[in-house]
This record gives structure tokens, C-alpha cells and sequence, in this order.
């Protein structure tokens, strides 16, 4: 019986072994299971999400966008960035920021549908990402902390928003995983958290202090009220119903307002970029921080070490080798 030939994988040619055409909501769509497979976090999908609305106005609008992704270069992609910046009468023109995450989405698209084989070769290779301005973003201070104490004790759920700022301030959590903190993540007999991280699924030990943890024992035993007793996240609205992360950000603006400090200087990120510089300054070293705030890579957690232009002053003061030498 004569041997069969092998059969051609899907999406390629038997002749040429070439990929066939491919479409890019084809790529999406592989994307995005792939996505879901390795269970990345809905704010994952939420930020390609974005990219692949933005990237499919722009094919629509664009004429030599081509049929068959196969026929992608990096032009196209270039091309794709000048529409961003430029902006339209309906549409704001995209700052270095957004320009940033929309070629980071393209790149991570591209270099994934090349990993799989379905490109033949990546156009994204030589896309650039756009320079971004080295700005300090804002972080909680700890006067601006003791004022945000203070008043969370005077809103109209008094023990939760107590309990709410001290463990973010105290933790560094992301909001998302503050959000996600079950009755069963609190082991306050040995000051920890368990942690579901919002960056994939991953879980982190993370300590926080007897501060943080009587306020939020308070809170459990006199003001959380849930909706019925399946409700297990720590953290619940008015309602009874888990409390989400718009949510946080809206309690933190009214507490802003009260204070009379900009929302932008005490939203959720602020704390975590707060605890951080804290930590350091108080002796914590960049390894352990790094553990706690569940970064991936060390120069993650080493940004925050230019929080600390003061402390690096008197560092020198104290230890500068040119001002140590005897003589003139």
C-alpha cells in the first residue's frame, strides 16, 4: 500500500509549506485563547481588548493596510502609530503613554502569532515603542497618609475605610488584589496575607502590621455586613455585595476632597508607590520588596529607589569618599 502523504498542518500550503492566508481577527482571536488558557487576569484582557478596537478602527480606515497578515510589514505598524498621535475630530490624539501600551499589545499580538507559526516572520520585530517621559508619578507620603487616617474615620463607613487605606498603605496590594482579599486570605496570628495576584495566576505571602490588622478586625466584627453568607471577599459596598475596584477609587477621591488633596496624590497605585519608597527608606532592602509586591523582574521594584533623592543625599553627606580625604 503506498505511503500517504503527510498531511499539511492547518494554515499552511502543501506546496510551499507557506502560511495561508490569515486575517488579523484570526490572530485575535488566537490570542485571546491563548489568553485564557494560561488564565491571565481580566485587566490583561481588558488592555488588548482596547488595542484590538483601536487597531481594527484603524485597518478600516487605512488603504493599504493588507488583506492577508502574511503581506504585514513594520510600515504598516508605523503607520498605525502616526494615526494614534495624530488624533481625529472624534477621536483625542493618543499621548507617549497610550502610544506606548498600544505597541507593546501590537508586539506582544505579532510576536506570539510568529511563536505559533501562523506568520512566517514577525512584522513587529523592529516596531518601536515610543520614549517615554521620565516623570515621577505621585506617592503617598506619610503626612498624606495620617490625613487620609483621619479622615476615613469621619466618612459614613467609618471602619471599612479605616481598615481599607491601612492595608493598602501598609501592603502595597494592588487594588485588584485588594478587591480579591477573601475572610480566609487574613492570618493575623502570624501577619499575613494570601494574595491573588491581578497579574496571572499567582498567588503571594505578603505581612502586613498590627495596625492594619486591628483596624481590620474591627471592621469584620462591627461594620461588615454581607449580603448573604456565601459573600467571602473582605472588603463589601454598602450593599453587601463585594466591593469593586471603581468603588475604591471613588471612596479614595471623596476622602481626597475631604482632605483637600489632589485625588491624583492618594489613589490606589499612589499607596502601593508609597509603601514601597517607606520600606526602603525605613532599611527594607530591594529583594524582599520585591517579593512582596509580586514583581516579575528586579528592575521592576528598583524604580522605586529614585523616590529617595533625599535619602541618597545624606547617604553622601555622611559617606562621600571626597570629602573624607584628609588635606586639601
Amino acid at each position: 500500500m503506498p505511503k500517504q502523504p503527510a498531511k499539511p498542518r492547518a494554515g499552511w500550503s502543501r506546496r510551499n509549506r507557506q502560511p495561508s492566508i490569515t486575517s488579523l481577527d484570526a490572530l485575535w482571536e488566537g490570542f485571546f485563547y491563548n489568553l485564557r488558557v494560561k488564565r491571565r487576569s481580566h485587566n490583561t484582557l481588558a488592555y488588548y481588548a482596547v488595542t484590538q478596537r483601536m487597531l481594527g478602527r484603524f485597518t478600516e480606515e487605512y488603504p493599504h493596510w493588507p488583506r492577508d497578515m502574511q503581506d504585514l510589514t513594520v510600515q504598516h505598524l508605523r503607520a498605525f502609530s502616526v494615526w494614534l498621535e495624530r488624533g481625529a475630530p472624534d477621536r483625542k490624539p493618543c499621548g507617549p503613554g497610550g502610544l506606548h501600551a498600544h505597541v507593546r499589545a501590537v508586539k506582544a499580538l505579532m510576536t506570539w502569532a510568529y511563536r505559533e507559526e501562523l506568520l512566517a516572520r514577525n512584522p513587529a520585530e523592529r516596531y518601536e515603542r515610543p520614549k517615554l517621559p521620565r516623570k515621577r508619578l505621585p506617592s503617598v507620603t506619610p503626612e498624606q497618609a495620617q490625613k487620609v487616617f483621619r479622615q476615613a474615620k469621619e466618612t459614613d463607613q467609618p471602619r471599612r475605610d479605616l481598615a481599607l487605606v491601612r492595608v493598602l498603605y501598609d501592603s502595597g496590594l494592588r487594588v485588584s488584589e485588594l478587591c480579591d482579599l477573601k475572610l480566609a486570605d487574613l492570618d493575623p496570628a502570624r501577619g499575613l496575607l494570601t494574595v491573588q495576584s491581578g497579574k496571572g495566576d499567582k498567588s503571594r505571602t505578603v505581612p502586613l502590621g498590627t495596625r492594619a490588622f486591628s483596624a481590620l478586625a474591627a471592621y469584620l466584627q462591627k461594620e461588615r455586613d454581607p449580603l448573604h453568607e456565601g459573600i467571602q471577599h473582605v472588603f463589601l459596598a454598602r450593599t453587601g455585595r463585594p466591593l469593586g475596584t471603581s468603588g475604591v477609587a471613588q471612596r479614595l477621591e471623596m476622602i481626597a476632597q475631604a482632605c483637600r488633596l489632589n485625588k491624583s496624590d492618594i489613589t490606589p497605585h499612589a499607596f502601593r508607590r508609597g509603601f514601597a519608597v517607606e520600606y526602603l527608606r525605613q532599611g527594607g532592602d530591594v529583594f524582599t520588596l520585591q517579593t512582596i509586591m509580586g514583581h516579575v523582574s528586579l528592575d521592576m521594584t528598583r524604580r522605586y529607589v529614585q523616590y529617595l533623592d533625599e535619602d541618597l543625599k545624606s547617604a553622601h553627606l555622611r559617606f562621600s569618599p571626597g570629602d573624607r580625604l584628609t588635606g586639601r
